[in-house]
């Protein structure tokens, strides 16, 4: 099954990562969510993810130290 990630959430997990100051390879081991996958996210701007990625983003986003 997949959900779409909502602009809201997609601002604020780039804001997550901006505030950290997290290279790709970094979100891949902090999210263990794979290198392609994260491309297609900040790079391509894809938000439909399987439901595994989508909580595993969404906790990076709101949960994550």
């Amino acid at each position: 099954m997949t959900k779409e990630i909502s602009v809201n959430l997609a601002k604020k997990i780039k804001e997550e990562r901006s505030n950290k100051n997290l290279t790709l390879s970094q979100m891949v081991r902090k999210t263990d969510i794979n290198r392609t996958k994260l491309k297609e996210f900040f790079i391509n701007d894809r938000r439909v993810f399987s439901d595994d990625i989508y909580q595993k983003l969404w906790r990076f986003a709101y949960y994550d130290d």
